[in-house]
């Protein structure tokens, strides 16, 4: 027997209201328990607000494809990256891609990474317990240290690049007043990325050297190489650094949790991963559905935009038990869908993962406590999620 699929119910929530962006956990949890899919009426799109829904859509690329989605326009801060592609030319390029995350690659970035997580923590508390920003002083120092140091990047402007994935992150919202501040604030930005992607600056084997290497050989043009370059640069700093500064924030939020980790180190990744879930570095993807089809009993007809709302969906309590605690020793904590599912999961996650976990390791040796200094101040982006700041007070061990 056959259950007919309903029409999704429609709302007048807009998820880009100025008073949501500022709790977008709350306003996108309520989302996501009126139904698996709800109509935005006021863009004409659908939301896919849970998890198991979601991940049915990431798994399907043949159904609902990655190459239209809400709000899509040509942009110079958004490039077409693999995830705005399908097989075959994904495949393409994501296999360049993959190719320069490597094994072999990661494997190189490793000792840098945790020599380079040492000496900034130790110099964080040459002077003994220090109040700072696990934002600024910590994660974004940490990561416009290392992956730019990888890339080959000038010392010279590297904190552009957050500047230049706060606009790429919001370029993916409506034309409103803050879209158009943030593509005004980012265009020094631009230009400093623009020039600093050019062939005869890049490093010899370094990624940007890479991925021209491969327009040599024939893999991909040297217009995607350029595209795929600007994708790193966009995506490869801002999201490592919500998702560090998240999880400084979720221990220093819950302090046992710290203590556990302390005495358990092998549960380093895991810690990462239910950081990652319970704060999640992006807030929604985006397809089309190519054909008729269905979602959780709801119909969901041929050309509709969807947003995949899965910030709200780390949450869901369908999916995971007392969702909004932290609890590093969640067995399916890496289960989330922060970093994509399927076909077109993010690229560069293996090196937010070993930063993270570089730092992290640096800071258990080190730190008996994380605790917060003052109220955590949220980003307000349309789509990135993250803070601009995280008072913490680091207590050295011994």
């Amino acid at each position: 027997m056959t259950t007919l699929a309903t029409h999704a119910p429609s709302s007048d929530y807009d998820p880009f209201d100025a008073d949501v962006l500022l709790d977008v956990h709350l306003h996108d949890g309520r989302l996501r328990e009126v139904a698996p899919v709800v109509h935005i009426e006021k863009y004409d799109f659908y939301a896919v607000t849970r998890h198991a829904e979601i991940q049915k859509a990431l798994r399907d690329w043949r159904t609902f494809s990655s190459t239209d989605r809400p709000f899509y326009q040509p942009n110079p801060f958004r490039p077409n990256a693999p995830l705005m592609q399908d097989p075959p030319d994904h495949t393409q390029t994501k296999s360049v891609m993959m190719r320069i995350f490597s094994r072999e690659n990661m494997a190189k970035m490793q000792a840098y990474f945790a020599e380079s997580a040492t000496g900034l923590v130790d110099d964080l508390l040459a002077g003994g317990a220090v109040d700072l920003d696990a934002y600024r002083d910590v994660a974004a120092r940490y990561v416009l240290q290392v992956f730019p140091d990888v890339l080959g990047l000038p010392t010279e402007g590297r904190e552009l690049l957050l500047k230049f994935g706060d606009a790429v992150f919001n370029a993916f919202g409506p034309q409103n007043e803050h879209h158009h501040a943030k593509m005004r604030s980012g265009a020094p930005a631009l230009a400093w990325v623009e020039e600093n992607m050019k062939r005869e600056l890049q490093d010899e084997g370094g990624i940007g050297a890479q991925l021209y290497a491969a327009a040599d050989e024939g893999v991909i043009s040297e217009t995607e190489a350029e595209q795929l370059l600007k994708s790193v640069f966009g995506a490869g700093f801002d999201t490592t650094v919500f998702g560090i500064s998240g999880a400084l924030r979720a221990f220093a939020d819950n302090p046992e949790q710290w203590q556990l980790l302390r005495s358990r180190p092998d549960l380093i990744e895991s810690a990462f991963e239910e950081a990652l879930r319970l704060y999640p570095p992006s807030r929604y993807g985006g397809r089309i559905a190519v054909r008729d089809t269905e979602l959780g009993g709801i119909a969901i007809p041929a050309g509709t935009k969807l947003l995949l709302m899965w910030l709200g969906a780390g949450r869901d309590p369908r999916k995971w038990s007392d969702p909004d605690q932290f609890r590093i020793d969640r067995h399916d904590a890496g289960s989330h869908l922060s970093f994509g599912f399927g076909i077109h999961t993010c690229a560069g996650q293996a090196v937010a993962r070993l930063e993270a976990k570089s730092l992290l390791s640096a800071l258990i040796d080190r730190v008996e406590r994380i605790e917060l200094a003052g109220e955590p101040r949220r980003a307000i982006n349309f789509q990135a999620f993250g803070h601009e700041s995280i008072p913490i007070r680091l207590v050295p061990a011994g």
